[in-house]
């Protein structure tokens, strides 16, 4: 069982790290925030970064358990995505911070190809290619965009969502993975004559599923290029967002 105080730590410490950086919060920082002496964090962690990894590995570690029991046997790729988009949320709910913690720090994402965080991070996206995979290998999903490039976005939209609406996460949770859900798979989705299609929309309102207003998914697939216009310009944008941070 881990210790109470350990994880008042690293609540305090993910907290600082997200809204300061790694290298603009210190160790005294940290247990002022916690309420004890800096040199009593040492009897926890070896440093800071030990503190930072920690709070980043348990979070992937978490969101692959919960990817791996989200999967059903059977089912179509597109509903594998959107329950994926889902458990995404619910794990950055449960693990506040960490995901920032993560995005923003270049000394995180730039680990040994056998270190922990690196290990979690390639299972955490296969889960993503996989998926993918399947639905365009079964017709479900277009071929004419690039699955990788599809996959990056998606995952980054999801997780730079996460970090914006940060405040009102538990808020609006249900509402921002609706319109990621629709955007994304609407516009990756095929009719079976090969060209754009208009896949059924699932949104959980007191355990029924129902449709989303015709007129607002048709608005939707009524011009391909633009989303793939908005695609692009989100792909920068978060690219550029991620260099400032790392800068």
């Amino acid at each position: 069982m881990r210790s109470t105080r350990r994880e008042e730590i690293l609540t305090h410490a993910a907290k600082l790290f997200s809204e300061r950086g790694i290298a603009a919060t210190t160790v005294r920082d940290i247990a002022d925030e916690v309420g004890i002496l800096s040199g009593s964090l040492y009897h926890y962690f070896e440093s800071k970064d030990a503190m930072a990894h920690e709070i980043v590995v348990r979070f992937l570690e978490d969101l692959n358990i919960r990817y791996e029991d989200s999967i059903e046997p059977g089912g179509s790729a597109r509903d594998r995505l959107a329950s994926m988009v889902e458990v995404s949320f619910n794990t950055a709910l449960d693990h506040p911070y960490a995901t920032e913690v993560y995005q923003g720090e270049a000394i995180l994402s730039s680990q040994p190809s056998d270190a922990p965080i690196t290990v979690a991070v390639q299972k955490a996206q296969a889960y993503w290619r996989t998926a993918i995979a399947s639905g365009i290998a079964d017709g479900e999903f277009r071929e004419d965009i690039d699955p990788e490039q599809f996959h990056r976005l998606m995952r980054e939209s999801v997780w730079s969502t996460v970090a914006q609406y940060r405040s009102q996460l538990a808020e609006l949770a249900p509402e921002l993975q609706r319109n990621l859900i629709l955007v994304f798979l609407d516009g990756f989705a095929r009719r079976g004559d090969g060209s754009t299609a208009l896949a059924r929309v699932k949104v959980k309102t007191d355990d029924v599923d129902v449709a989303p207003p015709v007129g607002e998914v048709a608005e939707l697939r009524s011009d391909v290029d633009e989303l793939k216009s908005v695609i692009r310009d989100l792909s920068t944008a978060i690219r550029d967002l991620q260099a400032e941070q790392r800068g």
